[in-house]
């Protein structure tokens, strides 16, 4: 198993279950996700707005 650094905008398709998200599933599946402290600031900037 990799461990695979997601950055925002794939996390973002995924939360909002946009079609671009469904291009990523098969590299990310079966695999550690993991997501940097820059795009958990993003993540809570984004969920204020």
């Amino acid at each position: 198993m990799n461990t695979i650094l997601i950055d925002t905008n794939i996390i973002s398709y995924i939360l909002k279950t946009a079609t671009r998200a469904k291009q990523y599933a098969p590299l990310l599946a079966g695999n550690r996700l993991a997501i940097s402290f820059a795009t958990v600031a993003e993540l809570f900037e984004w969920s204020e707005i």
